[in-house]
């Protein structure tokens, strides 16, 4: 009889073969893949980058720390769609009335900051029940080269039209806008705007009737810098609004205009993320009377290591408190869990979702959290770069999260697109959050370097199948998901109260998309206008629970969100077919709960928090 010790040799020899033979069959997959070829960005030459002092300075044919993919000619394959997509979305912006077309500061010379668009908001200006677009722009670089813009804000006028009121608004900025952080500041019933800017970011309170003042410099947030995105959120509980600010980086012309591109060609491109440097995100205090103090370093949010995008403010952890994540472009996502007072813990190393499955960080950029799997608990998804799909990290609870992408559905068909702006939003009422991405490349001109890379590229769009998992859902979804775009931003709510919510998209240096959702189904919604009065008015923070039959939908209102841009802030739940809703809770910042019961369905209620 063979020894015990024999056999554990022979079985372990048997275990490395079939891992060897595995391995080789990976490796042959993985060479067949085409987006699986290595790019350049762990290049290890130190000489790569050089810091050069004009655009046509003329350097040594590289491409250093390229993030592109460079296909083989294979062709993308994704998901089969046997089955039309439930959903159905009509582009309607040019017979609404909107004739915006951005501008993004891009030429020839492919100055950094000119590469990520800009975003837009969905809000009510005018606080007449109908929610106002308002688009960010941008203009040549460096700084006061030239005018362009101004951002632009139209006023909705029901039944699907818009009129330019720019003029008359205060809020035609000119200058180089990134991003559109909405709230209401002073508590005083209407929403006042924030820009993120590459420059001084900006500041507008809301006088009523639509119109703004720029409070810029006298509300002590007028610092100079690179600002991307944002959002509201009560940090310390108080009561009022404070302001966290997502900075990209660092970046001054001519110093860190690097070249990146093949100059014998006369081919410039954009340079890798990592030639710039991080800096600081910021917390802003809202000091109670317009004003706001720098917050940063004191409340534990001081570290510079991310390029910043997308921001999202939602109770990540289950505690009752408004935490942050970041989307960071190239480096890891920052997670921050509130203390409760005025603090916050840095978890971004041991939450499980700043990095993907493999634990590399990738290129974030726009980001949401919503309860897609009916546990409870809000998942996180983030868009990433092409050869990185975007990744849906699962809410294990205690503050813990995993990468579930590839068992999802989401690897395979985000891989080959550059995600932006994006939403976990449930688009046919049937109670499953599904999921919207803009999709769009960097250079338009990588074809001139002999790599076939499209610049336009179509968006996505997945259906939730009841949290088990998310399929591709593009066909028949309507005219727009059969074209290509250079997508940036997007902004997500119900544009003509219809009971659906709807995308705007910003795309880069053209006209925007309306999409109108005119899914068919039987589904039904009700809508909440959540104020707070203990808390901050926008309620920022609150969670809903609402019972249909056996289930109960979990739901936040949430700062940030998607990329550069602001939704409604409205709640527009789906609760399929249930008959009415049994019984609805809202738990407010502050501890009270507010509850109501055999609510009548598609219809809205305002529901105030109780003072006592």
């Amino acid at each position: 009889m063979m020894s015990s010790e024999p056999r554990n040799r022979i079985l372990l020899k048997l275990l490395l073969m079939g891992l060897g033979a595995l391995a080789i069959v990976i490796g042959r997959l993985d060479s067949w893949n085409p987006f699986s070829e290595r790019t350049p960005r762990e290049s290890s030459n130190p000489n790569a980058l050089q810091r050069l002092p004009h655009a046509d300075s003329q350097q040594e044919s590289v491409i250093p720390d390229d993030r592109m993919t460079h296909p083989n000619g294979a062709p993308v394959i994704l998901t089969r769609q046997d089955d039309p997509s439930p959903f159905r979305f009509a582009e309607i912006a040019k017979s609404a009335g909107i004739d915006f077309v951005h501008f993004s500061g891009m030429t020839e010379a492919k100055h950094f900051p000119t590469a990520n668009g800009s975003g837009l908001a969905m809000f009510d200006a005018d606080n007449d029940g109908k929610l106002d677009l308002y688009f960010a722009s941008a203009t040549l670089l460096p700084l006061g080269t030239a005018v362009k813009g101004p951002n632009r804000l139209y006023k909705n006028l029901g039944n699907n039209r818009f009129v330019d009121v720019t003029a008359t608004s205060g809020l035609g900025f000119v200058g180089f806008c990134h991003g559109v952080v909405v709230g209401d500041i002073d508590n005083d019933g209407d929403q006042d705007v924030f820009l993120c800017n590459y420059g001084s970011n900006a500041l507008y309170l809301n006088q009523g009737a639509g119109t703004f003042l720029d409070i810029s410099k006298s509300a002590g947030i007028d610092r100079p810098g690179w600002s991307s995105g944002g959002a509201f959120l009560d940090a310390d509980n108080d009561g009022d609004l404070d302001l966290y600010v997502a900075n990209y980086g660092e970046w001054v012309y001519p110093v860190d205009d690097i070249f990146c591109g093949d100059p014998e060609k006369g081919v410039r491109i954009y340079a890798s993320p990592r030639t710039i440097r991080p800096v600081k995100h910021y917390l802003y205090r809202n000091n109670g009377n317009q004003t706001f103090t720098d917050v940063t370093d004191a409340a534990g949010l001081g570290r510079a290591d991310g390029h910043g995008l997308g921001v999202v403010a939602a109770d990540l952890n289950g505690d009752g408190r408004t935490d942050l994540f970041v989307a960071n472009d190239m480096d890891p996502n920052f997670v921050f869990f509130n203390q409760g007072d005025g603090t916050f813990e840095d978890a971004t190393e041991t939450s499980g979702a700043a990095f993907d499955e493999k634990g590399q960080a990738l290129s974030g950029m726009g980001a949401d959290a919503e309860d897609v799997d009916g546990d409870g608990r809000p998942e996180i998804i983030v868009t990433n770069f092409a050869n990185e799909a975007n990744t849906l990290y699962q809410n294990l609870g205690k503050g813990r999260f995993l990468d579930i992408s590839p068992y999802f559905g989401f690897a395979s068909d985000t891989l080959p697109w550059v995600g932006w702006g994006t939403a976990l939003a449930d688009f046919d009422n049937d109670g499953w959050p599904d999921n919207f991405v803009t999709n769009g490349q960097i250079d338009n001109n990588r074809h001139l370097l002999g790599q076939p890379i499209k610049y336009e590229q179509p968006a996505s769009l997945f259906h939730n199948k009841q949290g088990r998992r998310f399929r591709l859902a593009t066909k028949d979804a309507g005219p727009y998901f059969a074209s290509a775009h250079v997508g940036r931003g997007a902004a997500f709510g119900d544009l003509d109260n219809d009971g659906d919510i709807d995308i705007v998209v910003s795309h880069k240096d053209g006209p925007p998309a309306l999409l109108r959702n005119d899914s068919r189904h039987s589904n039904h919604w009700i809508r909440l206008v959540l104020q707070g009065t203990r808390s901050n008015r926008d309620a920022v923070g609150a969670k809903v629970q609402v019972v249909v039959g056996p289930r109960t939908i979990h739901r936040q209102r949430k700062g940030g969100c998607s990329m550069l841009s602001s939704n409604d802030p409205r709640l527009l739940i789906g609760v399929g077919q249930a008959g009415e809703v049994a019984k609805l809770s809202v738990s407010w910042p502050s501890g009270a709960v507010s509850t109501l019961e055999n609510l009548a369905l598609d219809q809205t209620y305002t529901v105030i928090e109780p003072r006592e």
